[in-house]
């Protein structure tokens, strides 16, 4: 169990007066703090969150590796793994999302943020959100989870069960993993963008031009690319920590008892299972946003947990980004994320919106915005 750690935050905007309303930014798997960097046509004066006039908070992921206490730490717990194979007590221990919304909680507690005006974050930080109003369900007023679900798909558990074994087939595991690392992200990247997006942005032709027998496909070499990239920048230890959060993702799964700092409780078991538990604990007013091409996280699945906060009475609305791109579109459409933020930034705040009558509700989404409550 780590009992302590640390965690790096990027603050923008207004100081601690808890009069200004705070917005909570959760990066993505391999995102950082510098969320006003990564999405900044999102953040900045007169853009979707203002610093002038909302304070804007971002603090990196347990188990990541900018700052935060992670597997690349001394001291980091490792697994127990069963694993077959030398690399059992080399794998950091596990992190889930319950563990990353906890340290969360506490770094807010130890800034004096009681309530948040607005959570919101993509893919990884969509699950964490989801994860945090469902701890500490009167801290936050409303929530945005983009490209995110309530418990990770056997899909996702998939894709990242060869990221994770790209990795560990590494020889050189663990003391340097960056072929294994690469050759995972050139995997990932192929669940992040659509087929679309490669055809308009790589098509068939080979690198550099012209053609040859033995020559790379302009695709080959941005995957390569990618690779390299995070390969150069991130902790593959880090990696497995983070991945394996996503695959644990399960809200229905109670997690461990708060200690005695912290602030949240709840009554159930360590790892019980109830179907809904952790959605029928959230009361922040939520805008689930899916991406019409995602084949990583399936729109459906961001519907489906609005239409079940709808039915929890929380007061929950379904939008649809329509890209090209796939899974990273919250990454790119920025001309329709920035309405979406606006729209979630305005939402009526939780208990005070659970008296809206519902509006419309569809079992699936269709390729448009809808209303769900």
């Amino acid at each position: 169990m780590l009992r302590h750690f640390h965690s790096p935050l990027r603050r923008s905007g207004r100081g601690l007066d808890p009069r200004i309303p705070t917005v909570l930014v959760v990066h993505a798997l391999t995102g950082d703090c510098r969320a006003s960097e990564w999405w900044a046509p999102i953040i900045g004066p007169d853009r979707p969150i203002d610093p002038r006039r909302v304070r804007v908070l971002c603090l990196n992921l347990l188990g990541s590796c900018y700052g935060t206490s992670g597997p690349a730490d001394a001291g980091f717990p490792t697994s127990d793994s069963d694993l077959e194979g030398p690399q059992g007590s080399d794998l950091p221990a596990t992190v889930t999302t319950w563990d990353q919304a906890r340290s969360i909680l506490l770094a807010l507690d130890a800034l004096g943020v009681l309530r948040v005006h607005l959570a919101l974050g993509g893919s990884l930080g969509g699950m964490v959100t989801l994860a945090l109003a469902a701890l500490d369900p009167n801290r936050f007023e409303r929530i945005m989870p983009i490209a995110a679900t309530d418990a990770a798909s056997p899909w996702l558990i998939a894709w990242n069960h060869v990221a994770r074994h790209a990795v560990l087939s590494d020889p050189r595991f663990p003391e340097d993993v960056s072929d294994g690392l690469s050759l995972a992200r050139q995997i990932a990247m192929v669940t992040y963008r659509a087929e679309r997006s490669l055809e308009s942005t790589q098509g068939r032709q080979q690198h550099g031009g012209g053609w040859h027998p033995q020559g790379a496909y302009k695709v080959q070499t941005y995957l390569e690319h990618q690779g390299r990239k995070l390969a150069a920048r991130f902790d593959g230890r880090s990696y497995l920590a983070l991945i394996g959060a996503m695959d644990h993702h399960d809200l229905s799964r109670s997690p461990p008892q708060p200690a005695a700092c912290e602030r949240w409780r709840h009554g159930e078991a360590f790892g019980m299972k109830t179907i809904g538990w952790g959605l029928s604990r959230i009361r922040a007013s939520t805008l689930a946003v899916g991406i019409d091409t995602d084949r990583l996280y399936d729109p459906a699945e961001s519907f489906r947990v609005s239409e079940r906060l709808a039915d929890h009475g929380v007061y929950a609305q379904y939008r649809e980004i329509n890209s090209m791109h796939g899974h990273d579109a919250f990454l790119i459409e920025w001309a329709q994320l920035d309405p979406l933020v606006r729209e979630a930034m305005s939402l009526p705040a939780g208990e005070e919106a659970m008296a809206i009558p519902v509006v419309n509700a569809s079992s699936e989404p269709s390729g448009s915005s809808r209303n769900v409550h």
